[in-house]
């Protein structure tokens, strides 16, 4: 890993929002403010049956992501593709993580676990179609 791959690493590794951006059905961009994990080459983002972005990307799983840091002049967009994963008992690590670095209080496993299915969260699994050197990134 370059030294470049290791700051952008650290960046994101930092709690801070992602814009999340799908696509409406009349090609208008959907955008909101998520945090998320990055780990294992994916992005994890949480969100509710109940949210418009859940419902664009059951229909087109195309995802753009904006992660910056406006007083460091450092950001990071990076395309890719939306998988759902419904299962909570398979997504808690990852809840639990996205909390954690986001600063939320611990719970036990069966307090997450009972918030989360009553939340009707689910996890947006990201895959970058690019090697993370091709994204396009700024100050790192």
């Amino acid at each position: 890993m370059t030294t470049d791959l290791v700051a952008m690493n650290a960046f994101l590794a930092e709690p801070r929002n992602a814009m999340v951006a799908a696509i409406r059905s009349d090609g208008r961009p959907q955008m909101t403010p998520n945090w998320f994990l990055w780990t294992d080459g994916r992005f994890y983002i949480s969100t509710t049956k109940a949210r418009v972005k859940y419902r664009l990307f059951r229909r087109d799983p195309r995802i753009q992501l904006a992660i910056d840091d406006s007083t460091g002049f450092r950001y990071v967009v990076v395309n890719g593709l939306v998988e759902i994963a419904d299962d909570v008992d398979q997504g808690l690590p990852y809840f639990r993580a996205l909390r954690h670095k986001h600063g939320r209080d611990e719970q036990s496993d069966d307090e997450l676990r009972a918030e989360m299915i009553r939340d009707e969260r689910v996890l947006l699994v990201v895959t970058p179609e690019n090697p993370q050197a091709e994204w396009l990134c700024h100050g790192f």
